[in-house]
């Protein structure tokens, strides 16, 4: 596998790539990029074969890390050259495998690591280990250490199911059951829960309670509370229900814009400004979002430089955190890597969100991506609630309860206690007379199914 799009391996090093002849191969190598294994045919231009008369002789035998796929690539303590044992099925589509060695091809080649430029922000792909079996758990802690360097230690999780999650359901809730459900998240150990949106029932009539909504839950502790204002007189209108923390909605399309709010991209920046500016002086944080940041149901593609330009003025208007949502959900690690180099040229990555839908299927991986960039700030929405009125097409968010169990797995601290989050998404999908949006909440009530019989 080569080509410019694959930016994997270890940081910080200056990296050098040689010319190599090596064409009739049976191995596998299994190159790990920073979101996925990836099988490759022939050797990755990363790791391969030199030929004898390149090498000067040596006697060690390297060990190889075998994967559960069965292939294997040499570890060496060190990036120096060597001899190595490479264990590896003869070229196949499925690259299955299992515990018979006798399937395997054993052959004896030599081997160098070969270095590439990297983005600075990549963690780095551990090869320091030396194993000689399929990777389980007892692996875990080496690897993490060694692929997700990067990763933040606390990750923050902003619960949108209240808002963004129910803006779209076509059967009004009723303002009781919102209650419920914030007092249910927060519960939970969320620390943030957007509450409501302040915008023309005309609009959203899902969400023309904002007012009694607001009302109902100011004596909750230990918790934020922001709502959505899309121009000056939301902003006055939540600040007389109580809100403490506001956001603003901008898009880095121009057809999505005018379709989403009626106005172009500098038209609502305009507005943003004035929100801003009277936040200021109520000392009222406002947080950013950014639509479409990788596709648009009109546009289609996206440029990372349209999504920085609007990141950038969104947090130059002062805009504390700037929350970039991929609206239609069609953003795959290789999209949404580029965008997040072009936005952190211009934004502090601690400034940055991330904002994914799960149309797809490709949240997680996103979200992954985004954490070994070093965000540390995850939008989501309990049980998959969510949609865009005005992006046809779009599937839920992505489920908070799938971010928790992925980021418990990381050894990440949420501070939120699954059994509680679970409770509030078979609450909320109770009520609304669909099954539960959550792999994770879906896999657990099955398994406590089981256990019960």
């Amino acid at each position: 596998m080569t080509g410019e799009g694959l930016d994997i391996g270890v940081r910080d090093f200056d990296l050098k790539r040689e010319a190599l002849n090596y064409s009739e191969s049976k191995l596998f190598l299994l190159v790990i990029p920073v979101t996925a294994a990836i099988t490759c045919t022939p050797m990755s231009s990363l790791e391969e074969p030199l030929g004898l008369d390149k090498l000067p002789a040596l006697s060690n035998i390297d060990q190889v890390y075998r994967f559960s796929s069965g292939a294997c690539r040499p570890v060496p303590e060190d990036m120096g050259m060597g001899n190595c044992w490479i264990e590896g099925r003869s070229c196949s589509s499925s690259n299955s495998c299992n515990e018979d060695f006798g399937e395997y091809e054993q052959e004896h080649v030599t081997w160098r690591r070969h270095k590439r430029n990297l983005f600075q922000r990549t963690s780095s792909l551990g090869r320091g280990s030396v194993v000689c079996r399929n990777m389980s758990e007892n692996d875990t802690g080496e690897s993490k250490y060694k692929f997700f360097k990067c990763v933040p230690k606390h990750v923050k999780i902003v619960e949108v199911g209240p808002r963004d999650g129910l803006q779209n359901e076509k059967t009004v809730v009723p303002t009781s059951v919102k209650i419920k459900l914030i007092r249910k998240l927060v519960a939970s150990g969320l620390a943030v829960v957007e509450a409501t949106s302040f915008v023309s029932p005309k609009w959203v009539p899902q969400l023309a309670d904002a007012k009694d909504v607001m009302e109902a839950i100011q004596n909750l502790e230990g918790v934020r509370l922001p709502v959505l204002t899309p121009n000056i007189k939301g902003f006055e209108a939540a600040v007389a229900a109580g809100a403490k923390e506001v956001a603003v909605f901008a898009s880095a399309s121009e057809s999505f814009s005018k379709s989403n709010i009626n106005c172009s991209i500098e038209e609502s920046l305009l507005r943003y400004r004035a929100v801003t500016s009277a936040a200021k002086k109520l000392s009222i944080p406002v947080r950013g979002y950014v639509s479409c940041v990788v596709g648009c149901p009109v546009e289609g593609n996206i440029s990372p430089s349209k999504v920085a330009y609007v990141a950038k003025e969104l947090h130059n208007m002062g805009c504390f955190e700037i929350s970039l949502g991929d609206t239609v959900g069609v953003a795959t690690p290789g999209t949404v890597l580029p965008m997040l180099e072009a936005v952190m040229a211009v934004v502090p990555v601690e400034k940055l969100a991330v904002h994914f839908h799960d149309t797809y299927g490709q949240s997680l991986p996103n979200i992954l991506l985004s954490l070994q960039m070093g965000i540390s700030t995850v939008d989501s929405s309990v049980s998959g609630l969510g949609g865009c009125p005005y992006a046809k097409g779009a599937s839920g968010n992505v489920a908070t309860e799938d971010v928790v169990y992925m980021l418990n797995g990381l050894g990440v601290k949420t501070n939120v206690d699954m059994g509680k989050l679970l409770s509030a998404g078979e609450y909320i999908s109770l009520f609304l007379g669909r099954p539960l949006g959550s792999k994770t909440a879906i896999a657990i009530s099955r398994r406590d199914s089981r256990e019960c019989c």
